[in-house]
């Protein structure tokens, strides 16, 4: 994906007013709009900045209807890159792999326990097609050692992005994210959104949130790890 516009921030109709004005109306010819270039890249880097907003299905379903070609990546990505505070974060990572390997890998959910840095227990209650119910238990220096017990609704489409969200849990007010795999020149473009609420005092939620993304950046090391294993 071109890494910023796979995941909509949510004013392509502001954009597309504003081009109207800038570069005319289709009376006037059909030139493309060059002169919002420049404003969407701004308005791109300020939704950077401030946090996406985790696309729909819909969206995620339209984006799967166009042409499926590697896209370009630049060379950052080779490690894993995290942005976000606050509970909102983003990690992406660029793995040498095919999409399907990376996929085999990312829903083989009962396999991550003891492996991912949080997940001691994961089982898959049922599943109905590309809908599952997945109960996981997390415990790691961000749960400050207590085991925190969840049960996720995941939705899948292989083999490009999986949504979770939080059914019932302990101690996390709210749970929602979203992994995306895309081919890019060299392999993979591993995409991870969460918006994560725990539940806790005030005091401790600075604490809590350096020990999240330092959770969050090791479990993309070891998920990386894990899809170049042979």
């Amino acid at each position: 994906m071109g890494i910023l516009s796979r995941f909509p921030i949510h004013h392509n109709g502001l954009m597309r007013r504003k081009c109207q004005v800038m570069g005319g109306s289709s009376a006037l010819g059909s030139q493309p709009v060059r002169p919002c270039h420049g404003l969407l890249n701004q308005v791109l880097t300020l939704g950077a900045a401030v946090g996406l907003t985790l696309a729909t299905p819909a969206q995620l379903l339209a984006q799967d209807s166009g042409p499926d070609r590697p896209a370009p990546v630049g060379p950052a990505l080779a490690d894993p890159v995290l942005t976000g505070s606050k509970g909102h974060y983003r990690a992406r990572m660029l793995v040498p792999v095919t999409q399907a390997r990376a996929w085999a890998v990312l829903t083989n959910y009962e396999a991550m326990a003891g492996l991912m840095p949080d997940i001691k227990q994961a089982k898959v209650l049922n599943r109905q097609g590309s809908q599952l119910e997945l109960a996981q238990t997390y415990q790691a220096p961000s749960t400050f050692g207590l085991p925190i017990k969840v049960v996720l609704a995941v939705e899948e489409r292989a083999p490009r992005w999986m949504r979770y969200r939080l059914l019932r849990g302990e101690r996390i007010l709210s749970l929602q994210g979203q992994w995306s795999l895309t081919r890019v020149r060299g392999g993979v473009l591993v995409d991870h959104q969460i918006a994560l609420e725990p539940d806790l005092p005030a005091f401790l939620r600075p604490t809590y949130d350096d020990l999240n993304e330092a959770n969050l950046r090791q479990s993309m090391v070891v998920l990386r790890r894990l899809m170049l294993a042979r």
